[in-house]
């Protein structure tokens, strides 16, 4: 009985905590905000955390979050206590151990939450609903967050503005209203730098991760929610892909930053005072294909306009944040088969028989579509600016260095290394074509993807063969998979022209052309823009948060949330007798 208080007692302290925590970084002066009362919040934590552990009936799940967050708590406060011990001369010493408390207080409630949406999980059965909520949770956290007196380097920020960058950050378009090197302090930045990465990789997967460490498993039902996020069509092993992610997307974010610096270590001209903190920022927002940057005028200032290393660095992390962790696993798994293969037969002289069909079918055409819109994406970049925006790279491999760089983040990500108001119109019109198709499928960019594109194109050409169905490599493409790609196409040409026709109306002065180019930039989550995103008006600000979120979520998982009667799946055991409509 004692110990189920102690647990009410706890559920309590959890959102007071979440409240002192963004009082404690929004008001610097709050008074309660000092090191000892830090140190006594986590040691009265610890201790109900403690004599929790000792009721022998408590359920596996719920054991294993106490036990780790009490880890957690009681190394930080360990950590502080002989930092005070073996440091008390140090003057800097409160500061120090303020980050670390704050960090182990940050870190105990993102477990908590991480055992409430799993709870969630069972008593909601409707995946695409919970994927929708958390992005628009995100959305709403971050713009609070954002309007917080840290965070801005102006007095006060409209809730329109900080909400059109913290959904902008969430959905990782990169859009902009506010100079985000000018506008927002220290704080602002990391905040926004959170909200790219939970954004980027999805707040289930991250909640998927910590639930790894819960050790008690997923049910069936949880499997099958997790495995929707994930895109993936089976159930095993869910929980382990979900952490493969998360590790996968650590490994190359930190190799990411550190060639960034090395690239960028040389080089003096850099506007920020802390350069690792840059290539971090760089590192996070490309893999996450987000397109925000710490620079006032993003790639395209002075000091990274001509750094083509540098500009490859961010290519290639947003082509691989691009291109979707299935078909990178399934990628990595055929060439480690490759190499093991080869190095046995070399040097054991045994043959290797690797599994058939290592590679998928849906790798093979998301990485050949990829490849051809990369190409010919930088061909056309190269003749059609070589006397306009490419004029002011005199190197000829210069040129071709940022066409490419051109075609990867039209796609993809935000980032710009050309000067985008001298585009010549086909040139904005190819952009536009290349952010409508986005990255790939179950990755962190946009569009209606590259499996998309590639399959409504390829059942044209069979229809046109008089094929009645479609079949790529001795292998028959599903009628459901094929529906489903010209459904996104026409439903997301739809809200695409209503979007253009509301904020024609709500901004008259515009360029039809200009604002075409946002819509699809939003829509498609790309980031790119014409100029004019500050300049629009609070309720076409408006239109494009909701692109962004529509983009990002999928506007088909938006209707399957709020249509869909059997929310886990639905099959229909009758069929009607055939009726022809006349098509052409």
């Amino acid at each position: 009985m004692i110990q189920i208080r102690f647990q009410n007692v706890l559920d309590m302290f959890t959102p007071i905590i979440f409240i002192y925590i963004i009082i404690s970084l929004g008001w610097k002066n709050f008074l309660f905000f000092n090191v000892e009362f830090l140190l006594g919040i986590v040691l009265i934590i610890s201790m109900l955390h403690f004599f929790i552990l000792l009721d022998k009936n408590l359920e596996k799940g719920y054991k294993s979050m106490i036990f780790l967050s009490l880890f957690i708590l009681m190394f930080s406060f360990i950590f502080s206590f002989l930092k005070i011990f073996f440091s008390y001369h140090n003057e800097n010493i409160t500061s120090d151990i303020k980050i670390y408390t704050l960090i182990s207080l940050i870190l105990y409630v993102l477990i908590r939450v991480t055992y409430f949406m799993r709870i969630i999980y069972v008593k909601i059965h409707n995946p695409a609903f919970i994927f929708i909520t958390s992005f628009v949770f995100l959305s709403f956290l971050g713009s609070i967050l954002l309007m917080l007196p840290a965070s801005t380097v102006v007095k006060k920020i409209s809730f329109i503005d900080a909400l059109f960058t913290s959904t902008s950050a969430v959905c990782v378009t990169g859009l902009v209203v506010l100079d985000t090197a000018k506008d927002f302090t220290y704080l602002g930045k990391i905040f926004i730098l959170i909200l790219i990465e939970l954004g980027g990789l999805g707040i289930l997967t991250i909640t998927s991760f910590f639930s790894y460490f819960f050790r008690d498993g997923f049910s069936f039902k949880e499997a099958i929610f997790i495995s929707n996020f994930l895109n993936t069509k089976t159930t095993n092993n869910v929980l382990s892909l979900a952490v493969k992610v998360v590790l996968f997307t650590l490994t190359v974010e930190f190799i990411g930053t550190l060639l960034i610096y090395f690239s960028i270590k040389e080089k003096n001209s850099i506007e920020s005072d802390n350069l690792l903190f840059f290539s971090i920022f760089h590192s996070i927002s490309a893999f996450c294909n987000s397109g925000f940057s710490t620079l006032s005028q993003g790639l395209y200032s002075q000091s990274v306009r001509f750094n083509y290393l540098f500009q490859l660095i961010i290519a290639f992390l947003l082509i691989l944040g691009g291109i979707g962790f299935n078909i990178l696993f399934n990628f990595f798994a055929y060439i480690w088969l490759t190499i093991k293969k080869y190095f046995l037969k070399i040097f054991k002289d045994e043959d290797f028989r690797r599994p058939v069909h290592v590679v998928t079918l849906n790798t093979k055409i998301v990485i050949l579509t990829t490849f051809f819109l990369l190409f010919f994406g930088t061909v056309f970049y190269y003749i059609s600016e070589y006397h306009c925006s490419l004029s002011e790279h005199p190197s000829f491999h210069g040129k071709w260095i940022v066409s490419f760089f051109s075609s990867a983040t039209s796609r993809t990500a935000g980032f710009h290394v050309l000067n985008m108001n001298t585009f010549t119109p086909i040139t904005i019109c190819f952009t536009i074509f290349l952010m409508w198709i986005g990255a790939s499928p179950a990755s962190t960019g946009g569009g209606i993807k590259t499996s998309t594109f590639a399959l409504a194109l390829m059942n044209i050409i069979s229809l046109s063969r008089g094929k009645n169905r479609l079949e790529i490599q001795r292998k028959e493409i599903s009628s459901e998979s094929i529906r489903l790609s010209f459904s996104i196409i026409m439903l997301s040409i739809i809200v695409i022209y209503i979007s253009i026709l509301l904020i024609i109306f709500l901004d008259p002065k515009e360029d039809i052309l200009s604002i075409s180019f946002e819509v699809f930039s939003a829509f498609s989550t790309a980031g790119l823009s014409l100029g004019i995103t500050s300049n629009l008006s609070n309720g076409s600000k408006l239109i494009l948060i909701l692109l962004m979120l529509l983009g990002r979520i999928g506007i088909f998982n938006v209707m399957i949330g709020f249509l869909r009667k059997n929310k886990i799946g639905s099959h229909h055991y009758y069929r009607y007798p055939k009726g022809n409509v006349l098509i052409n």
